[in-house]
């Protein structure tokens, strides 16, 4: 009994353990919690970690598809966001 108990625990703290190391993370970088809040208001930021590799042009895109979902970001806000993916997560 003892064992089976341990060893459920066991598998527990080993399934917290490796969803939090999985948490995904942007880099660091300027207008990183801007990027952050107005992405996760929707999703996960795993979406956005999924994307690396656009070119200013996708991510661009990926913006204005996101207002079509109803984004709803200043002008000057969505330059500050699109400058931060293309140069975080843009091609390398």
């Amino acid at each position: 009994m003892i064992r089976a108990l341990c060893g459920a625990l066991g598998v527990m703290l080993a399934l917290t353990s490796a969803g939090v190391a999985q948490r995904p993370e942007l880099p660091a970088g300027p207008n990183r919690e801007l990027v952050s809040r107005e992405c996760q208001a929707c999703h996960d930021l795993g979406m956005v970690i999924g994307a690396t590799g656009l070119t200013r042009e996708g991510w661009t895109n990926i913006l204005a598809e996101m207002a079509t979902y109803g984004m709803n970001v200043a002008p000057d806000d969505q330059a500050k966001i699109i400058d931060y993916l293309s140069t975080y997560l843009g091609p390398r």
